[in-house]
């Protein structure tokens, strides 16, 4: 099997990492090659995606394990580390586990996003829409499926997967997903009308938002887009998917206490 390793180049204790991690891959009968900043790996199909680093990385690796439809798994050098389930010390059972065949790829759903039914970006975590200045507060009208759900007066919305429920939308006071479910989270941010709540709702559902003023569109944490009054904001299911490699039962509840306290 080839690995290639998807690393910050920017930060050089993560690439001495990094280089350990494939010193000990090459060392137990992988070929190896290291992700450079916006290359596209060559690919077969057994080929593997390892991000090493934090959950940012990996989010940001997912999009590159997508768009060349390889399977990825991670190895955290984070503080936090929700979605890369390795550490260092693990690695050699990790590639233990590979060379034996022992680990499931589950398909992980994305988010598509369109604004004013132009699309422009698919999502693995989330979508965050947010107000233009950091003073005052922006208005939103939101619909599901066609349904009114109420205008939104606060700091902004964020519409996350499965993934990325335990990200900015848990902080925000969203629900914890229970793994093996696949929906669309619908968190505002400081709302200032009190009967605005978290929705779920199923990852097959229809988000659409319309600005009452000027906001920004972030996807998975890069800004990409600035929005003003009367534009609309459409998401759904995208018809990617991010393969993630998954080699052990994980509780879900567990990995919240430990991670967040």
């Amino acid at each position: 099997m080839h690995l290639v390793f998807a690393v910050h180049t920017g930060k050089a204790s993560l690439v001495s990492v990094c280089h350990r991690l494939m010193d000990i891959a090459g060392t137990a009968g992988f070929s190896c090659s290291l992700l450079g900043e916006g290359e596209i790996p060559d690919t077969n199909d057994e080929t593997a995606i390892v991000a090493v680093g934090g959950d940012g990385n990996f989010i940001r690796t997912a999009q590159i394990a997508c768009r060349n439809d390889l399977p990825l798994f991670g190895v955290n050098c984070g503080r936090i580390g929700f979605l890369t389930e390795w550490t260092e010390e693990g690695f050699p059972e990790a590639l233990r586990m590979l060379r034996e065949g022992a680990y499931t790829i589950r398909e992980r759903a994305m988010l598509a996003v369109s604004v004013n039914g132009e699309h422009l970006r698919d999502c693995f975590n989330d979508l965050l829409i947010y107000k233009h200045s950091f003073s005052g507060v922006m208005q939103m009208s939101l619909a599901i499926n066609g349904q009114c759900a109420g205008d939104l007066f606060g700091d902004g919305l964020i519409i996350a997967t499965a993934n990325g429920a335990t990200g900015y939308s848990l902080s925000a006071g969203g629900p914890i997903v229970a793994d093996g479910l696949e929906p669309m989270v619908v968190t505002p941010i400081c709302a200032h009308t009190l009967h605005f709540r978290p929705v779920v709702c199923s990852m097959d559902s229809c988000i659409e938002v319309v600005m009452d003023a000027k906001g920004v569109l972030a996807a998975d944490g890069d800004r990409f887009r600035s929005v003003s009054r009367g534009d609309r904001i459409t998401v759904r299911r995208s018809s990617e998917v991010t393969k993630l490699m998954t080699f052990r039962d994980r509780n879900l509840f567990r990995l919240i206490s430990e991670k967040l306290n």
